[in-house]
Parts: C-alpha cells; structure tokens; sequence
C-alpha cells in the first residue's frame, strides 16, 4: 500500500495538488493529471483501475498509461514522498562511532 511519507503535507485545489516535504523544505506541484494519481493514491491507497478510467474515456491504450502511472508512482517513491508499506525500508547508514 501507498502512502504519503511523515514529513508530506498535501492540498489540492482547482488546479493541482501542492505536496510539501517538510523535511527537505521543497515542494511539488502536481498538475491535474499527476494530482488525480496522488488522489488515488491518498483516498484509495493505490492506483488499481486508474489505468483504465483514465485510458478508456480518451482511447488511449491501458498498458501504456499503467506504465506511465507505475513510472511517477516509483519516482514519488525514490524522492520519499510516497512510502510504499509492502516494500521494507532500505536501510540508512549510520556512522560508527567510539
């Protein structure tokens, strides 16, 4: 399941979604498109079916559009804003000390 990291804050608004990484002091603004991803991420906890509510209506085909989903979805998780709780945490190296 996805979700949005601890130090991520969101709103949307008519436009897009601002994301806010508190953490890092940066921002995305996502444009209506990438906004209804983070939606689907954030209310359904994933993007089963997106693929086909977004491909259908504009004939586009389904496989590449749940490709082109999977590829933002893994960049979003790669700049840890989105936390992926199936995949276990990568480990962070901590320096040894005396």
């Amino acid at each position: 399941m996805l979700i949005p990291a601890r130090h991520v804050h969101h709103s949307t608004g008519p436009y897009g979604t601002a994301v806010v990484d508190v953490k890092r002091e940066t921002w995305l603004m996502l444009n209506q498109d990438a906004s209804r991803i983070w939606h689907a991420i954030t209310v359904r906890g994933g993007t089963a079916g997106l693929a086909d509510e977004i491909a259908v209506p504009t004939g586009q085909d389904p496989q590449r559009v749940s490709d082109q989903i999977a590829a933002f979805v893994d960049e979003l998780v790669a700049a840890d804003v989105l936390v992926d709780t199936d995949r276990p945490r990568r480990a962070r190296r901590r320096r040894w000390r005396r």
